[in-house]
């Protein structure tokens, strides 16, 4: 590869090769050479990074809001495995246990995100009621799920605390 000689050969770059692109501005950036970096790029990955957290906390939430829904109004139809003596809706504790989980795991590298899991909410609700709604469906019962999150957040954080047996980082924060 020829070297880096302008801001125009590093933007070229980010469209030919993305890893070599983050290469050279890694390599650019610690030997103090600004006026070669492809900024507009390089603001517009750090961004991406940052939503990219977000985006990974709300898939998170929306995994635990579904199956504590479907704890709290269908755990009727979950599989009750008598031969394990395993309750009904199990997997679905199961779940939310590993969302959450990850959720924590997220929020203790990036602490300011608890912040925004009350914006977050709507969109993993959003998300969640697609599933529960396909699960309705699929079992052929009439049964209506709120276009609203049924839950205010310190609700969310109680249930998601009595699910998982652990105080976690919603909790925390939410219910101080």
């Amino acid at each position: 590869m020829k070297s880096i000689s302008t801001v125009e050969d590093l933007k070229k770059l980010y469209e030919e090769d993305f890893y070599l692109w983050v290469e050279e501005t890694t390599r650019l950036l610690k030997e103090g050479r600004y006026d070669l970096i492809d900024w507009e790029h390089l603001i517009e990955e750090i961004e991406s990074m940052s939503r990219s957290e977000k985006d990974s906390i709300e898939s998170h939430l929306s995994v635990a809001l579904e199956h504590i829904y479907k704890l709290d109004h269908l755990r009727q139809y979950s599989h009750y495995d008598s031969s394990a003596d395993i309750e009904g809706g199990w997997g679905w504790k199961k779940s939310v246990i590993n969302a959450c989980r990850e959720i924590d795991k997220r929020i203790k590298k990036n602490p300011s995100l608890l912040q925004y899991i009350g914006d977050l909410l709507p969109g993993a609700w959003e998300d969640a009621r697609k599933g529960i709604i396909g699960f309705i469906n699929h079992l052929g019962i009439s049964m209506e799920v709120p276009e609203e999150l049924p839950y205010t957040i310190e609700e969310l954080a109680d249930k998601i605390t009595e699910t998982t047996g652990v105080e976690g980082a919603i909790h925390k924060y939410y219910r101080k």
